[in-house]
């Protein structure tokens, strides 16, 4: 994977402050009241012109030719600035507030960034956060199953009050001699899912296809049930052991087989997602209608 710079809190939440209170002071247009009907934030709220752009900009995205960009782009570029993390913003009109979800790679960047985010949307914004811990290697891997050639699945572009990368879809909890299982639906054509768990030593194991499941084909929405509960064919029974932590399971759809026969049910991460990626190119070039995506789960492990 891409080396990844170590960050440095005090230095880059510097530069995003510094950043954030240079958001344009605007004074309030006449397309304010417009905005206000539609935000329910507290009704004793002062709304300074800099929450106030930042509120249009989600409310009104791209209908202020330019007026709300700034704050927008200032927001993107504050969530983009902290490596090995991904991080993505909620702003909520019922609440009138803004929650901060995603991962970090250590606990310690939680505070930094959260003040970096309110500086840059003014007073009136109140901000949450719903942040999890995803150290190295396991943050830095997502930037290579990224790399692999899929879009990842998620309807974000079709929503404006949604800003920041694609996080995780959901979160499992798994305690100490629990089953691993997942559940997964099928995208909108019939797929092949390629299934894998990345540990916290970099390692990926193969849930399906391995010599156990076979590839198999996935119906149009169809749900999957990973994990021999419930599971509708052969089905990898994995129990949770130490050490325990944050991982990932990542789920690779594809609407035509990537590679023929088996990989060891066990790998490192680097050189399976390399494989990958060749494989997705290949599939593009056989098949100009080739479709793909691939979604990731957040899963934490504890002891009993």
């Amino acid at each position: 994977f891409p080396d990844t710079p170590l960050f440095r809190p005090a230095q880059a939440v510097a530069q995003a402050v510094a950043q954030a209170t240079a958001a344009p002071a605007l004074p309030p247009p006449a397309v304010a009241t417009k905005a206000a009907l539609a935000w329910s934030g507290g009704a004793g709220a002062e709304v300074d012109p800099v929450s106030l752009a930042a509120i249009q900009s989600f409310m009104q995205a791209g209908d202020l030719a330019g007026a709300a960009d700034p704050v927008r782009d200032g927001i993107e570029g504050l969530l983009a600035s902290v490596p090995c993390a991904r991080l993505q913003t909620v702003f909520d009109p019922a609440t009138g507030g803004l929650e901060l979800r995603g991962h970090l790679p250590e606990a310690g960047l939680r505070e930094p960034v959260l003040v970096a985010l309110e500086a840059q949307l003014g007073g009136a914004i109140p901000v949450t956060d719903d942040l999890r811990i995803l150290p190295r290697p396991q943050c830095g891997a997502l930037a290579g199953i990224a790399a692999v050639g899929l879009p990842q699945s998620e309807a974000q572009e079709r929503n404006p009050r949604v800003m920041g990368e694609g996080a995780f879809a959901r979160v499992y909890e798994f305690a100490e001699g629990d089953q691993l299982r997942f559940e997964l639906q099928g995208p909108d054509y019939p797929a092949f899912f390629y299934i894998d768990y990345f540990d916290a030593q970099g390692m990926v194991l193969h849930l399906q296809p391995n010599e156990y499941v076979p590839l198999g084909a996935v119906g149009v929405k169809e749900v999957l049930q990973i994990g021999a509960a419930g599971a509708a064919g052969p089905s990898l029974d994995i129990r949770v052991a130490p050490p325990f932590g944050q991982e990932i399971m990542v789920a690779f759809a594809a609407s035509e087989p990537l590679y023929e026969g088996l990989r060891p049910i066990s790998e490192p991460a680097e050189p399976y997602l390399a494989a990958l990626k060749g494989a997705v190119a290949a599939a593009r070039a056989r098949d100009p209608g080739f479709k793909g995506e691939w979604v990731y789960f957040f899963v934490e492990t504890r002891a009993r």
